[in-house]
């Protein structure tokens, strides 16, 4: 909602954020006001800093984009684990030891891949609402780390080469009132839009 103040009667009245930029009838007078643009947030139609907060975007690292070789590794581990089962368990010429041998070669890849999913992508998440950006570690047990907003001194960005070309990298946030970082996630995808959404709620 925005308030504004009626030019004539001097009344209070409250509008709906879309009618910002635009002309509207003070309730009270009749007299036709102009409406300020948007401005902020609002203006890119997220959620105002004021009021009750709001989470706005969760986030948790890449796992495919992030570690593509490993990725490469596990599938060809997985199949290749397959393939050998099926060759082996329909081939007369190699004994049937091959086909236990292929089964526990898929099992090992799908048990990496599991434990990856855990560790990489379900472990770690950052939060970002109207108000501060959290960092969750763990799943049963949770640890937390948060920086308000308005405390936000620096918002740092590293990537690799090859972590530009996939759009994926380390950030790191700092507070005015501690001297270290305090906030690290890495492997986040679209890091610089993670930072643009963040500098949106900052005091620049």
């Amino acid at each position: 909602m925005i308030t504004i103040e009626c030019d004539d009667c001097e009344r209070t009245f409250d509008i709906e954020d879309e009618q910002a930029g635009g002309k509207v009838a003070c309730p009270y007078c009749g007299d036709m006001n102009r409406v300020p643009e948007a401005h902020g947030p609002q203006a890119k139609g997220l959620p105002p800093d004021e009021g009750p907060e709001q989470d706005i975007s969760v986030v948790h690292p890449a796992m495919f984009r992030a570690h593509p070789f490993r990725f490469l590794a596990i599938t060809v581990l997985f199949v290749g684990g397959i393939a050998m089962a099926i060759y082996s368990a329909t081939s007369d010429q190699v004994g049937v030891w091959l086909a236990w041998v292929g089964l526990v070669i898929t099992l090992a890849g799908a048990g990496w891949w599991v434990v990856w999913y855990v560790t990489a992508h379900l472990w770690v998440k950052l939060t970002i609402s109207n108000k501060r950006t959290i960092r969750h570690e763990g799943i049963i047990r949770r640890h937390t780390s948060e920086v308000l907003h308005d405390h936000v001194r620096n918002v740092a960005i590293k990537q690799s080469f090859l972590q530009r070309l996939l759009n994926v990298g380390y950030i790191g946030i700092s507070s005015s009132g501690q001297d270290g970082i305090e906030i690290e996630v890495r492997d986040i995808p679209r890091p610089y839009a993670v930072k643009a959404l963040i500098d949106e709620y900052r005091e620049m």
